[in-house]
């Protein structure tokens, strides 16, 4: 798991210890829609306000694990003092079979889903929360690629890196803005072996990084707290440490999901915190 996947899980920890579970926006009247969306359906803009209270927790949390993050990443990743570069063999030169492209992506989705959902919270009307989660997502995974890693020597900008950014971001917000027909899709994580990662959570070798994988899930019927899902890692464990690709298929299910059994409108309000993948697979490659 390659650069910021700490900062998604730390704003959500973060900001959840001042949020309040249950969210201030009602759940849909239509019982049908409630039913088989999982996500919010908010009050009309004109009922909205900002809630400066929130909008400063927000603000906070963004700018305080930002500013920590950033303050890591020599340590994470060297230091950004060489000349400006491009890493032209990223997709398939860097050994981690597309791992590090599908992190970026995953990474700037739920950066994406947590941005549209704090502004929202904050008292943002619907399409505003949308720029504002995109442009968070954009604006930190961005600055990853420029400067940090296109002045190290060792990186260099990943255009392949730049553009899952751009589509986890635009998931994300197709998702929240058409969740009539994104809403049973889903991209998850989780980790195969505990053991491999480090105490940052910030991939620094082969091994770190083969400790997660990446599921696609679909819920084709809401009213059960089960999906599918496809999942991708890799892993480093052949002798001559050649990278091999591992593709899973299997069952699943999430916190939102579980918390659905007990009432419908929990499925919805914590459809964003259903980040884990809880699930029974094997794997066909």
């Amino acid at each position: 798991m390659k650069k910021a996947i700490a900062l998604i899980i730390l704003m959500s920890i973060g900001g959840r210890l001042f949020a309040s579970p249950l969210n201030d926006m009602p759940a849909s009247a239509d019982s049908a829609t409630t039913e088989r969306i999982p996500v919010y359906l908010e009050k009309p803009v004109e009922e909205r306000s900002i809630n400066w209270l929130h909008l400063s927790v927000f603000t906070a949390t963004t700018f305080g694990f930002v500013g920590t993050s950033v303050s890591r990443m020599d340590d994470w990743w060297g230091h950004s003092q060489g000349a400006a570069h491009i890493k032209h063999d990223d997709w398939n030169g860097d050994g981690l079979l597309q791992t590090d492209e599908i992190s970026h992506m995953f990474i700037c989705y739920k950066v994406a889903q947590a941005g549209t959902h704090f502004a929202r919270w904050s008292g943002f009307s619907d399409g505003t929360s949308r720029w504002i989660g995109g442009g968070l997502s954009i604006a930190i995974l961005g600055f990853v690629e420029y400067p940090i890693d296109t002045y190290n020597p060792i990186q260099g900008f990943g255009y392949t890196d730049m553009a899952a950014n751009v589509v986890g971001t635009g998931l994300a917000l197709a998702r929240d803005r058409w969740p009539e027909k994104l809403g049973f899709f889903d991209l998850r994580i989780s980790v195969k072996d505990f053991s491999a990662m480090n105490s940052e959570l910030i991939a620094q070798s082969f091994a770190q990084n083969d400790a997660f994988i990446y599921w696609l899930t679909m819920s084709p019927a809401r009213e059960f707290p089960v999906h599918a899902a496809i999942g991708h890692s890799a892993n480093h464990d052949s002798h001559d440490n050649e990278a091999e690709r591992e593709v899973y298929i299997g069952f699943g299910t999430s916190l939102g999901e579980l918390a659905g059994l007990i009432d419908r409108r929990w499925q919805q309000r914590l459809d964003f915190w259903s980040i884990y993948e809880l699930s029974f697979s094997f794997r066909i490659d």
